[in-house]
C-alpha cells in the first residue's frame, strides 16, 4: 500500500514537472511569441475540445433529419467557432497582432522566455502584477463570452433555418450550457497555474526593491470557491443532461440522491481543507510573539501531519534562536555596562591627573617667588 501510494504521488509529480517543463520549452523555444499569446494557445487546445463534445454531443442527440439542417449546423458551428478562436488569439497579440489591451501588452512587451526583466520599472512591475492577478478571471470571462456567443449564434442560425423547431435548440441549448461551463472552469484553473510562475518572480522582484503591493482580494480565488466550481462540472452536467435526454424516473431519483451525498461529502471536504489552513493561519500570526508554541492538526492525511510536524520544527527553532539572541542581548547589555563604568573611572581619573597637575604648577610658581 506504501509503495502503491508512493507511485501515484510520483507519477502525480511526473505529470506536473511535464506540464511545466512543456509549457517552459514553448517559452523558452519561441520567445518572440506573446506571454499572453502562448497563454490562450493552450486554452484554445482545450476549448476546441470541449467544442468537438459539445459537436458530437449536439449531432448525437439533435433531429436534423427532420428539418434537414444537419449541413448547415455541421459548417455554420464550425465557422463561428474558429472566428471565436481568431478573435481571441489576435486580441492577445497573436498572428502578427499587437495585443489590442494594456492589460494584455503590458505582459507581452516586459515577460520574455517566460521571464521578467529584472531592469524594468518599479511602476511597469506593478502593472504586470496587478494584470497577471487579473488574468485568471479575466481569462474565464473571455472563454465565457466568446463561447456563449458561438452557441447563441448557433442557436439564431437554426431557429432561422428551421423556423424554430424548438427540440433542437434546447439540444443545442443544454448542450452548450455543459461545455461553456467546463470551458470557463478549465479556463480559470489553467491561467492561475500558467501565471503562478511569473507572478511568483514579480512579488520577489518587488519585495526586493521595498514595494509593498496591495494583493487583490478576488472571490474566485478563495479554495472554497474553487472546489465548488469544480464540483459544479458534474453536477451541472447530469441536471442538464436529465432535462434534456429522456431518462427513466427511477433512474432520474437515483441520481438526484447521489448528487446532494455528492455535495455534501464535498462541502466536508473543502471545510477539512479550509480548516486546516486556518489553523496554519493562526499559528503564523502567534509565532513572531516569542512564545514558545506548538503547531498541531486533527487531520489524519500524511500530507498534513508532515506540514504540522515541520511547522512545529520551524516554530521550536525559531523559538531557540530567539532565546540564544536574548541571552546573548542580555550578556552584551552587562559587558556595555561594564566597559561604560570602565570608561567612567578612566576619565574620572584622567580628570584628577590634570587637576593635580595644574595645583603642582600653582604651587612651584608661589615657591618661585
Amino acid at each position: 500500500m506504501k509503495q502503491l501510494a508512493e507511485s501515484r504521488e510520483l507519477s502525480n509529480k511526473i505529470v506536473f514537472i511535464n506540464l511545466y517543463a512543456d509549457m517552459d520549452y514553448f517559452l523558452k523555444r519561441f520567445p518572440n511569441i506573446p506571454y499572453s499569446a502562448v497563454m490562450v494557445l493552450y486554452c484554445a487546445v482545450w476549448a476546441f475540445f470541449c467544442a468537438g463534445f459539445a459537436y458530437f454531443l449536439i449531432l448525437s442527440q439533435a433531429d436534423f433529419e427532420a428539418t434537414g439542417t444537419r449541413t448547415v449546423f455541421v459548417f455554420s458551428f464550425l465557422f463561428y467557432l474558429v472566428v471565436a478562436e481568431l478573435l481571441i488569439l489576435a486580441e492577445h497579440g497573436a498572428l502578427g497582432f499587437k495585443a489590442t489591451e494594456r492589460k494584455f501588452s503590458v505582459l507581452n512587451e516586459n515577460i520574455k522566455g517566460g521571464h521578467i526583466s529584472p531592469d524594468i520599472s518599479t511602476k511597469a512591475l506593478k502593472e504586470i502584477f496587478y494584470s497577471l492577478s487579473r488574468r485568471p478571471i479575466d481569462g474565464a470571462q473571455i472563454g465565457f463570452t466568446h463561447s456563449s456567443l458561438v452557441i447563441l449564434f448557433s442557436i439564431i442560425t437554426e431557429c432561422l433555418v428551421s423556423h424554430g423547431m424548438v427540440v433542437n435548440v434546447a439540444i443545442i441549448f443544454f448542450s452548450g450550457a455543459i461545455v461553456i461551463l467546463m470551458l470557463t472552469v478549465f479556463i480559470f484553473f489553467f491561467v492561475q497555474y500558467f501565471v503562478s510562475f511569473s507572478l511568483k518572480e514579480c512579488r520577489t522582484l518587488l519585495r526586493q526593491r521595498g514595494e509593498e503591493v496591495k494583493e487583490p482580494q478576488y472571490r474566485f480565488n478563495k479554495l472554497g470557491t474553487k472546489l465548488n466550481l469544480s464540483l459544479s462540472i458534474p453536477i451541472f452536467t447530469v441536471l442538464i443532461t436529465s432535462l434534456t435526454f429522456r431518462i427513466d424516473l427511477n433512474v432520474l431519483i437515483f441520481v438526484l440522491i447521489s448528487l446532494v451525498m455528492t455535495v455534501s461529502i464535498s462541502r466536508m471536504l473543502s471545510f477539512s481543507i479550509y480548516q486546516v489552513f486556518s489553523e496554519v493561519k493562526n499559528f503564523a500570526k502567534e509565532l513572531p510573539k516569542g512564545k514558545k508554541i506548538s503547531f498541531s492538526t486533527g487531520s489524519m492525511d500524511p500530507e498534513i501531519i508532515t506540514l504540522s510536524t515541520n511547522l512545529d520544527k520551524a516554530a521550536l527553532e525559531v523559538y531557540t534562536a530567539k532565546k540564544k539572541v536574548e541571552k546573548s542581548s542580555r550578556e552584551l547589555g552587562k559587558r556595555v555596562d561594564e566597559l561604560e563604568k570602565w570608561y567612567q573611572s578612566t576619565v574620572d581619573r584622567e580628570m584628577e591627573m590634570v587637576k593635580l597637575k595644574k595645583e603642582i604648577v600653582t604651587l612651584k610658581a608661589e615657591i618661585e617667588k
